[in-house]
C-alpha cells in the first residue's frame, strides 16, 4: 500500500507543471491571454562582442494582467538539457538581463503567469541570438 501512495505521489509531480504552486482548476477564473511577443534580441541577432561575460537585455511586450514572467534561455533549442539553461522563475516586468559566460548560439522564451488565471500563458515563440567566439 505505502508504494501505491509514493507512486501516486511521484505522477502527481511529474504532471504539475510547478508542484509548489498547484492549485485545482477553479471555473471562475478565465483562461490565460495570448503568449507574450518579444523584442529583443530579436530572432537571428548576433553580437559584435566578444568580451565575456557578455551582459544580454531581454524585452518583450507586457500581457495585461500578468504579475510575473518566467524567462529560460538556453543552448538547447528544446529546452530540454540541464546545465545549458539559464532560468529567471519570477521576472516582474517585460524585461531581464544576464549575464552569460560562453559563446555559442543561444534560444530564448518567455510566458506570463497571474493567480487570476488557470494556467500560464503558453510559452511565446523560440527566437536565438548568438554570441561570438573570442577566438576567431
Amino acid at each position: 500500500m505505502k508504494w501505491s501512495f509514493h507512486l501516486v505521489a511521484l505522477l502527481c509531480l511529474l504532471a504539475c507543471r510547478d508542484p509548489n504552486s498547484y492549485q485545482p482548476f477553479d471555473p471562475t477564473k478565465p483562461d490565460p491571454p495570448a503568449a507574450p511577443v518579444l523584442s529583443y534580441p530579436a530572432n537571428g541577432w548576433k553580437s559584435d562582442l566578444y568580451v565575456y561575460p557578455q551582459n544580454v537585455d531581454f524585452t518583450w511586450q507586457a500581457v495585461p494582467g500578468a504579475q510575473f514572467y518566467q524567462l529560460e534561455v538556453s543552448l538547447d533549442s528544446l529546452f530540454g538539457s540541464i546545465g545549458q539553461s539559464y532560468w529567471h522563475p519570477r521576472v516582474y516586468q517585460p524585461s531581464a538581463a544576464d549575464s552569460i559566460r560562453y559563446c555559442g548560439r543561444y534560444f530564448w522564451r518567455v510566458r506570463a503567469a497571474s493567480s487570476n488565471w488557470n494556467d500560464y500563458t503558453a510559452w511565446s515563440d523560440r527566437f536565438w541570438f548568438a554570441l561570438p567566439n573570442p577566438a576567431r
